[in-house]
């Protein structure tokens, strides 16, 4: 009979520690921004260790539900209605054995709502915010809804977000040293402008908030600005001046060329072509030359006169063509030694005699050697010269005027 009590007490005793499992310790919920995450640890490592969490909503009726999980935390950002109380509790599961709940069997209690009885109230941290001195002892603060900012953050939850806060509508309160203001907003972006003590070094405003759903809102940090400072009036004077120097130049310009535009002569299109170009019109006097007629008629026929362009309209041209021009003759003679030379007539230095003598009546034939004139006839002719150009062969030709070149 003692030996089956002693085995009946160890068998007892098995059981007892088998059904002993640990709870979870550390058990803590983090909820703000409507994200919620929830964290705990166990103590020992134990194989075949998971989980169980019991969520619930105070809504009528309630609503519960538990999963299984063996990490040792999980995301509860779905419960973020700004109108419900949730509560939460882990349990150590091994082997079919649980442990006690914990933190406790009534779990973690939280809400949005800042006016729910629960252990832990979730908040809506103040997005940055921006503070601008102004004149007349003034600042000007602005950030994004605290709503619009937060749930526009979120990745799975988004929609929802915005359908549980279907409204920006909120009310805020800024305290500046010992004066506190409230304005409300209802815009994405919450601006105002406040005054301040000129006579403190710098300007810091702490900002609390309530969303119309009934969720506080929490500044992190003060946010500050310096004191306005009013530039000084020189650097505007120059700034001025330049502008004013810089304008009236550029105008200038414009007009000076305009006035050129305008006042600039214009060259027709028809009498362009025939105004020669600079380097080929000479002003200058010509000098005089001296040319040997022989010369010039034997290298005449050679070079043709050309103009690259006509100084005169063709039909001026053609009617000159009937008119034989005087302007150089050359003289008929024969030198001593038998050459073509130039005849100087006695009595007529450098063998330039006049361009008219007096006529003689008779035109036609007449013998060269007589010289007979009649003095009295109204014709002037020119002197006739007598040429030998061979044996018993006489010419008789008419010496006309020489010119200088």
């Amino acid at each position: 009979m003692e030996s089956f009590h002693a085995v009946f007490l160890y068998f007892s005793w098995m059981t007892v520690v088998a059904s002993s499992v640990l709870p979870p310790v550390n058990v803590t919920l983090q909820c703000r921004n409507f994200h919620n995450v929830l964290k705990w640890s166990y103590p020992e490592d134990t194989t075949g260790l998971l989980f169980r969490l019991d969520i619930g909503a105070f809504l009528y009726p309630p609503d519960s539900r538990m999963w299984m999980t063996p990490a040792l935390q999980t995301d509860l950002s779905f419960l973020s209605h700004p109108k419900d109380s949730y509560y939460v509790a882990v349990t150590a599961v091994v082997n079919g054995s649980e442990s006690e709940p914990a933190p406790s069997d009534d779990g973690i209690t939280f809400s949005y709502f800042h006016e729910n009885s629960v252990g832990t109230k979730c908040y809506l941290d103040l997005p940055p915010v921006n503070v601008t001195a102004q004149r007349d002892n003034k600042v000007h603060i602005s950030f994004e809804n605290p709503i619009f900012f937060h749930c526009q953050k979120m990745k799975k939850n988004r929609k929802k977000c915005f359908k549980n806060n279907d409204s920006l509508d909120s009310f805020f309160k800024v305290k500046i040293l010992n004066q506190t203001y409230s304005f409300n907003c209802e815009e994405r972006v919450c601006e105002k402008t406040l005054p301040v003590d000129a006579a403190q070094q710098e300007h810091c405003v702490n900002i609390t908030g309530l969303t119309s759903q009934g969720i506080l809102v929490k500044s992190t940090q003060l946010y500050c600005a310096e004191p306005f400072h009013k530039p000084l009036q020189s650097n505007f004077t120059a700034v001025y001046v330049v502008s004013v120097i810089l304008a009236v130049a550029t105008f200038g310009v414009i007009l000076f060329m305009a006035y050129q535009k305008l006042t600039k002569p214009r060259t027709s299109s028809f009498i362009k072509p025939w105004i020669p170009k600079p380097s080929i019109w000479n002003t200058s006097t010509p000098e005089s030359v001296t040319v040997d007629p022989v010369e010039c008629l034997e290298r005449c026929d050679e070079v043709e006169p050309s103009s690259p362009t006509p100084l005169l309209p063709q039909k001026e041209e053609e009617d000159r063509t009937g008119i034989t021009d005087y302007d150089f003759r050359l003289p008929i003679g024969v030198s001593d030694n038998g050459d073509m030379s130039n005849v100087i007539e006695e009595g007529q230095p450098n063998g330039e005699g006049p361009g008219y003598m007096v006529g003689n009546t008779d035109l036609g034939d007449e013998d060269p050697g007589s010289g007979d004139e009649d003095p009295g006839s109204g014709y002037e002719r020119r002197d006739t010269v007598v040429v030998a150009l061979g044996p018993d062969e006489l010419a008789k030709g008419y010496r006309g005027p020489v010119t200088s070149e």
